[in-house]
């Protein structure tokens, strides 16, 4: 079948493995000094890997290969522990791969593994608490006068 899946260039790839951190699925490990692709099944050709990339050696390609089989993957990172599980969540649910995050769960439920949390709350984008916005009732405001009594205490 053809699918996105990415794909990496050789001759820019130093090796560095930061491209690993962007794929929590494992479809990629550094073998002989470069990235490779260790399985077309691994890759969700979502390219989170291009991101971690400082050489820009990965790009996304359509081209035949194996579909991606969320059962796989869940099967190989849930032996990497359950950060890896948790990232790999994290992942899906980013990219919006509803889908693929409702088979990860179910495969994790059946096989007997806690569902780890991996949903954030909603932060601000400025990331202030102080800045949050809230509603505050009329008649729970105080005075000036009243404010500076009660630091006077």
């Amino acid at each position: 079948m053809k699918r996105n899946i990415i794909k990496i260039n050789e001759e820019k790839c130093t090796g560095c493995g930061g491209c690993m951190i962007g794929c929590p699925e494992g479809a990629l490990q550094v073998i002989d000094g470069k990235a490779r692709l260790m399985s077309d099944l691994f890759c969700d050709g979502l390219g989170a890997c291009i991101g971690e990339c400082p050489e820009g050696a990965i790009e996304i390609e359509t081209r035949e290969a194996e579909p991606y089989d969320e059962k796989k993957v869940m099967k190989n990172i849930v032996e990497a522990g359950s950060n890896v599980v948790k990232a790999h969540l994290k992942h899906l649910q980013e990219h919006g791969q509803t889908d693929y995050l409702n088979q990860a769960i179910d495969y994790l439920k059946e096989n007997n593994i806690e569902v780890p949390e991996y949903e954030e709350e909603a932060t601000l984008a400025c990331g202030c608490p102080g800045s949050m916005a809230q509603e505050v009732e009329r008649s729970r405001l105080k005075s000036q006068e009243e404010v500076y009594t009660d630091l006077q205490c």
